[in-house]
C-alpha cells in the first residue's frame, strides 16, 4: 500500500509487482462472463484486486443492440463480484489495455481469444499476440471463447438502410462531387488547369467526416471517375491514352482511400471521445453537487434528478423507514407503487442485486430497480422506467448508471457516518457530564457523611427506645453511604481510574467479611456457606471484590422473602472457580440475565425494594477490571436468582497439597 502510494504520489509508471493485481478484458464475445468469473476466482486464489475494463474503439461504434446488451451484462456481473469497473476510449484494443494496466498497475491480464480465420488475421492482426509481444512484464492468460467472433463491424444506428448506409449520404457526396466537377469546368475554361485532381480530395473527406467510411470509399471512386471523364483527354470518355494519366487517376484514387479512411478514423475516435468527455463531465459535476450535500432528503432528490436528466427515464428512490420501504423522492412526483413493483424493490433491498425490467427477477416489472449501496450494505434503492414501458436502461448507458449509484453510495455512506458521529459526540458529551455529576454529588455528600455516621457510633442511648432509635437512624445513614459508594464506583469505572491491588484472597473470610458489614441488611436472612477449606486463594483485589460480594449479599437480600435463606456457594471447576449468591426470591425474567448489569437499570418487580440500579453494575464493572466473568440466571434446583462470579485458572494460588500433587 506504501508503494503505491508512492508511485501514484509521484506519478511513476511501471507495474511496482508489491502484489498481484489482475485486469480483465471484457468485450462484445458471448463468453465475456465467463472470463469475467474467470478473474473472479483468480482474484480469490492470489487474494488480490481486479479491474473489469473495456476498451471502446471506433469499431465500437458499428455494434448492434445485442453486443451492447453483453458488455453491459458482463460489467454488472463484475460489479456485482467486486470488480472496478473501467471503460476508456482509444484508437484500438491493444492501446487502451495497455493505459488501463498502466493505471491499475497491474501484474496480470486476462484476455478472451476467438476463433478467427487465417486470412482475417492476416489483414487485422491478431490482438493476443500483440498483448504478449508489447506486454513483456505481464503475465498475459488467454482463455478461448467458444464462437466464432464476426469479422465485420455491424451497425446500430437505426437509421441505416443496408449495410452501407443511407441512401442520403451517397447523394450528398455525389452532389459535392458534381460541385466539384462545376468548379473544375468553370475555371478549365479560363485555360488548364493541371491539378485538377486535387479538388477531388474535398468531397472525400467532407464525406469521411460526416459519413463514416464506406460512404467516403464509394466518393473516393466516383471522384476518379469524374476526373477522368471530364478533365483526362479524350474529354467525356472514360479512355485514357496518355499512360502517365492512367497513373494520376490510380494516384488519386489511392489518396483519396488513405484520406477517406485517415478521415473516418479521426471522425470515429472524435465521437468516441466526445461521449466519454460528456460522461466525465456528467460525473464530475455530480460529484461536485454531491460534496455540499448533507441531508438524505436532498441526496434522494439530487440523484432522482441526475439519472433522470441523462438517461431521460422516470426514477424513484426508495430507503428504509420503520422497517419498510417508502419513497422519499421521485420523477415525476409519486406517492405509490405497483404489488409487483413494490416486491422487485423490496427483493433487490433485501439481496442487493437488480430487478425488474431487464433482469432475471420480477421481469414482469414496468420499473428496474437498482441497489444504492457502499461496501455490502444497501442504503436505498433506485427504481428507473420509461414512459413507454420500453426496456428501462440502454446497455451502453449502463456503466454510467452504476458510476452514478456507486458515488450515491459512498455520499449516503458519508452522511450516515456524520449522523452516527454527532451521536456518538452527544451520547460522550452526556456520558461526561453524568459521571462529572455522579463524581461531584458523591464527593460532597461522603464526608458529611462519614462524620454523621462517626458521630452516630459515639452517642450513647439513654434507654432502650433510643438505642432502637439511634440504630435505625445509623442504618439508614449507612444505606445511603452504600448508595454514595456506589455512584463514586461508577464513576471511577467509567473513567477507566481503577487502581488495583492485587494479593490473595481467601474466599470464606472475604465473604464472612461482607456479610458482617451488611448484618443489618441482611437481617433475619441466615446466610448458607458453601465454601470448602481446601480451596485455593485468589488473586484478587480485596477492596474491589469485597465491594462485589457487598452488592451481591445485598441484592439477595433484597429480592429473598423475609426470613429465607441466602446460599453462597463455592464450586472448584477443572478452569477455575465459581462462587455463587443465590437467593429463593422471583427469579430473573427471561431475557433479562445480562441487561440487570446495565447502569440504573431495575427489573419491574424491583419497585418495592428501592436502590439506585448501580449495584449489579458495579459488581459486572470490578469483575471485569480484575479478569472475572460475571453472569446471571434462575436456580436449576428451585425458584430464586443465581449471581455467578467465574473466577479463572490463571488467578489461582496454588496450595502446597495441589503443587505436590
Amino acid at each position: 500500500a506504501q508503494v503505491l502510494e508512492m508511485v501514484r504520489a509521484q506519478a511513476l509508471g511501471g507495474n511496482w509487482g508489491s502484489a498481484e493485481r489482475i485486469v480483465v478484458a471484457v468485450n462484445e464475445q458471448a463468453d465475456s462472463a465467463g472470463l469475467v468469473r474467470a478473474a473472479r476466482r483468480m482474484a480469490d486464489a492470489l487474494h488480490a484486486p481486479w479491474t473489469a475494463v473495456h476498451v471502446e474503439t471506433p469499431r465500437s461504434l458499428g455494434f448492434d443492440e445485442a453486443d451492447r446488451t453483453t458488455i453491459a451484462d458482463a460489467m454488472q456481473l463484475a460489479a456485482q463480484l467486486g470488480a472496478r469497473l473501467v471503460t476508456l476510449p482509444a484508437p484500438t484494443v491493444v492501446e487502451g489495455l495497455k493505459l488501463a494496466l498502466d493505471e491499475a498497475h497491474a501484474t496480470q491480464l486476462i484476455v478472451g481469444k476467438s476463433a478467427r480465420s487465417r486470412w482475417f488475421e492476416l489483414r487485422h492482426g491478431s490482438v493476443v499476440d500483440r498483448l504478449v509481444r508489447e506486454l513483456p512484464g505481464i503475465a498475459v492468460h488467454v482463455l478461448p471463447f467458444s464462437g466464432a467472433a464476426p469479422t465485420m463491424p455491424r451497425k446500430a444506428d437505426a437509421r441505416v438502410s443496408g449495410a452501407w448506409g443511407h441512401t442520403r449520404h451517397y447523394m450528398v457526396a455525389a452532389g459535392l462531387i458534381a460541385l466539384v466537377t462545376a468548379l473544375g469546368t468553370l475555371f478549365s475554361s479560363f485555360g488548364s488547369i493541371t491539378n485538377a485532381a486535387l479538388l477531388y480530395l474535398m468531397p472525400v473527406m467532407v464525406t469521411a467526416t460526416r459519413f463514416g467510411l464506406r460512404p467516403a470509399l464509394v466518393a473516393a471512386l466516383a471522384s476518379s471517375l469524374a476526373y477522368n471523364f471530364f478533365f483526362i483527354p479524350p474529354r467525356y470518355t472514360f479512355t485514357i491514352e496518355d499512360p502517365q494519366n492512367i497513373i494520376t487517376v490510380l494516384v488519386l484514387l489511392g489518396v483519396a482511400v488513405v484520406s477517406s479512411q485517415l478521415a473516418a478514423g479521426m471522425r470515429d475516435q472524435a465521437r468516441l471521445a466526445q461521449g466519454s468527455a460528456r460522461q466525465n463531465a456528467s460525473l464530475a459535476g455530480f460529484a461536485r453537487v454531491l460534496t455540499g450535500t448533507s441531508r438524505r432528503d436532498e441526496l434522494a432528490k439530487l440523484l432522482c434528478d441526475e439519472v433522470a436528466r441523462l438517461l431521460e427515464v422516470q426514477t424513484v428512490l426508495l430507503t428504509k423507514e420503520e422497517g419498510r420501504l417508502a419513497i422519499v423522492a421521485s420523477l415525476p412526483p409519486m406517492t405509490d407503487l405497483g404489488t409487483i413493483e413494490s416486491a422487485a424493490a423490496q427483493w433487490t433491498f433485501t439481496n442487493a442485486r437488480p430487478s425488474g425490467n431487464g433482469s432475471d427477477t420480477l421481469a414482469a416489472s414496468e420499473w428496474r430497480f437498482q441497489p444504492v449501496m457502499a461496501g455490502v450494505r444497501v442504503y436505498a434503492v433506485l427504481g428507473i422506467a420509461r414512459a413507454d414501458a420500453r426496456r428501462a436502461v440502454r446497455p451502453d448507458q449502463l456503466p454510467l448508471l452504476l458510476t452514478l449509484l456507486d458515488q450515491a453510495g459512498l455520499a449516503f455512506e458519508r452522511i450516515d457516518l456524520g449522523e452516527r458521529m454527532a451521536t456518538l459526540s452527544q451520547e460522550r458529551e452526556r456520558d461526561r457530564l453524568r459521571t462529572a455529576l455522579l463524581s461531584s454529588v458523591s464527593h460532597d455528600l461522603r464526608t458529611p457523611l462519614t462524620t454523621a455516621i462517626g458521630l452516630l457510633s459515639e452517642i450513647e442511648p439513654a434507654n432502650d427506645g433510643q438505642r432502637r432509635q439511634l440504630a435505625a437512624v445509623r442504618g439508614e445513614t449507612e444505606r445511603i453511604n452504600r448508595f454514595v459508594a456506589n455512584l463514586l464506583d461508577m464513576a471511577r469505572i467509567e473513567s477507566g481510574a481503577l487502581d488495583q491491588s492485587l494479593e490473595p484472597v481467601d474466599l470464606a473470610e472475604a465473604v464472612a467479611a461482607a456479610a458482617h458489614d451488611l448484618r443489618r441488611e441482611l437481617g433475619d436472612h441466615p446466610l448458607h456457606l458453601g465454601i470448602a477449606p481446601d480451596l485455593p486463594l485468589v488473586q484478587l483485589d480485596p477492596r474491589l471484590f469485597h465491594h462485589c460480594l457487598i452488592n451481591l449479599l445485598d441484592n439477595a437480600a433484597k429480592y429473598s422473602p423475609p426470613g429465607s435463606p441466602i446460599d453462597v456457594l463455592a464450586r472448584r471447576l477443572p478452569d477455575g472457580i465459581e462462587l455463587a449468591v443465590a437467593d429463593i426470591g422471583p427469579g430473573i425474567p427471561d431475557g433479562d440475565e445480562q441487561r440487570i448489569f446495565d447502569s440504573f437499570t431495575r427489573l419491574d418487580m424491583s419497585d418495592r425494594t428501592g436502590g439506585t440500579g448501580l449495584g449489579l453494575a458495579i459488581v459486572k464493572g470490578f469483575a471485569d477490571a480484575m479478569g472475572l466473568v460475571v453472569r446471571a440466571g434462575n436456580r436449576r434446583d428451585g425458584p430464586g436468582a443465581e449471581l455467578i462470579i467465574t473466577m479463572p485458572a490463571g488467578l489461582l494460588c496454588q496450595t502446597p497439597r495441589e503443587s505436590a500433587s
